[in-house]
């Protein structure tokens, strides 16, 4: 009789411990299974939304027509563009992105962009926050430039995104470079990086320079970035250099308000992604050809040409050689001289990472996914953020 009272009591005991623990574990169960749905239901948006903006090209109406090429419409109106897409309508190949579609992203493009919450009405996120990065293969630090004399030493340092050296990294130096009314360009054999991802080299130049700018192409297994480096002149004092499809647009957005010295292009080099430099245009130092004007319309256009197939090569970057009085000329040596600047710059040039969009205010509530992406015949990473915004 008694085993059977105790037998009653325990199993009361257990019973209860099981109905408490249940009471407890079962909406803290629910609480992460809802937690999980809802995380994959972010990152399968975040994959529609990721597809969108890789393979769709867009469109847009230019005049009365649509067209797939909605990044080189000029003039651009934000509100001509009806669909968000950065594929290059030229390439079928995936993930190839389009750089006129990708320059419409960079605020305070002097040809205008468009804004991130026109992209995000195009995406259909209402409710929601995206982040769009596109980042360098590797980091490129450059560490040292000499001076340039007669000789020009580099020295760089060439890391994976974690941090580790890369000790099979090649570095050439493409050399542009002028003084009074001499200009050359010298380029060196690519030496590899030592066991911690340092390059170091030292070139020949033709003359003694005063102005000098260094495209330091750096590749590590077929994979290539740029770094442009030592520009001693503001290009924003002379022009900023703008492409648009097959059109060169040079804009000085200050117009009339700052006065300028005659200028006149004598030279352009078109900078491909395999480290080739092509002669664009040559120009006189006295022509009306070759003149920039002080600019015109809202942009301030000062200077613009078409060259066929030009979007079809896929330039990185532009050099000029311009004549004119440059701004930080020695004492005792002004008067005009060939100066250099190159553009654009996208934020895409190996050593700065392009972002397109706020950051989440929490980095655990963000969906992360990435892509490899190629620009212009360069290779990136394209990583997407998204996450829901609070009601």
């Amino acid at each position: 009789m008694v085993n059977a009272v105790y037998d009653h009591i325990i199993a009361t005991i257990v019973i209860g411990a099981v109905f408490v623990g249940a009471v407890v574990v079962l909406p803290a169960m629910s609480f992460i299974n809802i937690q999980a749905v809802d995380q994959q239901q972010l990152r399968n948006t975040a994959l529609n939304v990721f597809n969108a903006m890789l393979l769709d090209t867009g469109l847009g109406v230019n005049g009365t027509r649509l067209t797939t090429n909605w990044g080189s419409m000029d003039p651009f109106d934000v509100n001509n563009v009806t669909r968000f897409g950065l594929a290059s309508a030229q390439d079928s190949t995936f993930y190839v992105l389009d750089p006129d579609k990708v320059q419409r992203l960079v605020e305070g493009n002097p040809l205008n962009y468009i804004n991130y919450n026109r992209a995000r009405e195009l995406l259909g996120l209402q409710g929601y926050g995206f982040c769009l990065r596109i980042i360098p293969p590797f980091n490129v630090t450059v560490l040292e430039i000499t001076p340039p004399d007669i000789t020009l030493s580099y020295k760089v340092k060439v890391l994976y995104l974690n941090g580790g050296p890369i000790p099979n990294a090649e570095a050439s130096a493409t050399i542009v470079y002028t003084s009074g009314d001499e200009f050359n360009i010298t380029m060196s054999h690519p030496p590899q990086a030592n066991a911690l991802g340092i390059i170091e080299d030292t070139v020949r130049l033709s003359f003694k320079p005063r102005y000098v700018m260094v495209i330091l192409r750096v590749t590590v297994a077929d994979v290539a970035t740029l770094v442009v480096t030592f520009g001693s002149t503001p290009a924003n004092y002379i022009a900023k250099i703008n492409m648009v499809g097959d059109n060169i647009i040079l804009t000085m957005p200050d117009g009339n308000e700052t006065p300028r010295p005659n200028r006149n292009i004598l030279e352009i080099f078109a900078f491909e992604s395999q480290g080739s430099l092509t002669s664009l245009y040559t120009g006189t130092k006295t022509g009306t050809d070759s003149k920039l004007n002080y600019g015109w319309g809202s942009n301030w256009r000062i200077w613009e040409r078409p060259f066929p197939s030009l979007h079809s090569q896929d330039p990185v970057i532009l050099v000029f050689n311009i004549w004119t009085v440059p701004p930080n000329a020695p004492p005792g040596e002004g008067g005009k001289q060939e100066v250099i600047v190159a553009g654009p710059y996208q934020n895409l040039l190996g050593y700065t990472v392009f972002q397109y969009g706020p950051s989440p205010k929490s980095s655990g509530a963000a969906v992360r996914i990435q892509r490899s992406v190629v620009i212009s015949g360069m290779t990136y990473t394209a990583e997407l953020l998204l996450w829901k915004e609070s009601p």
